[in-house]
């Protein structure tokens, strides 16, 4: 195997995807080396990628970005995507992102994951939607919010935001991942409590629409959501492409809650 052929599977299957437009793509290394063994990881770090090299994974794929454009004009961005280049060079790493395929992949993709992770009753999701719908009938939102805390501590998750009533009884969690958690698509699909991302909503405005229409919100974190997709990569591309190695590399948190 080649690291180009997992992109090509993705150009194959991927039919949600606008290719034009995609960000999934390598970002650094060569992409006709050979693999010796594949790690997926939600954030590249420096530091998941010398474990990757060190475990003799040297084809990593990140769910997100390694070079992030927010400070990409400043010394500090310049240097750091220098760095990283190098360091990815040194370590010889083929690095590629996997973001938009992964998004909507029906079953171990990233909302499908994220809604197996939490283990409630689901309805079906259509593949262009980026949301699912979980049955919660019978709990208040305190209850619900203290179930999901339970379900996200092993991922690192140590604590939940609750926006609205917390004893209003529901039914219908809406769940979104990611950055891709708007309130009004989530509540058009029959929502009664919406479960949020930090990286997904703005908490005034958020916090606002949640009181005035009576429709709690949980909110966690980004990394959250996303971490089950990219475990779930681990399987797939052990079906997709026997015999080459595969591993998930768990990798910091990008929050911790020191009290």
């Amino acid at each position: 195997m080649k690291a180009e052929d997992f992109l090509e599977h993705c150009w194959q299957v991927g039919h949600w995807v606008n290719w034009d437009k995609s960000v999934d793509d390598f970002m650094a290394g060569d992409p006709q080396a050979q693999v010796r063994g594949i790690a997926t990881t939600w954030l590249a770090t420096n530091a998941r990628l010398r474990e990757a090299a060190g475990k003799g994974l040297n084809f990593v794929i990140s769910h997100e970005g390694a070079f992030y454009p927010t400070y990409a004009g400043s010394e500090l961005g310049k240097r750091h995507h220098a760095e990283k280049r190098g360091l990815v060079e040194e370590l010889g790493l083929t690095l590629m992102r996997c973001h938009d395929t992964w998004d909507r992949m029906p079953e171990v993709g990233i909302p499908d994951a994220w809604a197996a992770w939490l283990g409630f009753p689901t309805e079906a999701r259509p593949v262009e939607s980026f949301y699912k719908v979980c049955l919660v009938e019978g709990r208040t939102v305190e209850q619900l919010a203290r179930e999901v805390l339970e379900k996200v501590r092993p991922l690192g998750q140590d604590r939940i935001e609750v926006m609205g009533d917390p004893e209003k009884r529901v039914s219908r969690m809406a769940v979104g991942t990611g950055a891709a958690t708007r309130l009004d698509e989530m509540a058009a699909l029959g929502a009664d409590v919406i479960l949020a991302t930090d990286d997904g909503i703005q908490t005034t405005s958020s916090g606002l629409w949640s009181w005035d229409l009576g429709i709690p919100v949980l909110v966690i974190s980004h990394a959250t959501s996303e971490l089950p997709g990219m475990q779930a990569m681990v399987g797939y591309l052990r079906k997709h492409f026997p015999g080459v190695p595969v591993e998930y590399l768990a990798g910091e948190f990008p929050r911790r809650i020191i009290a």
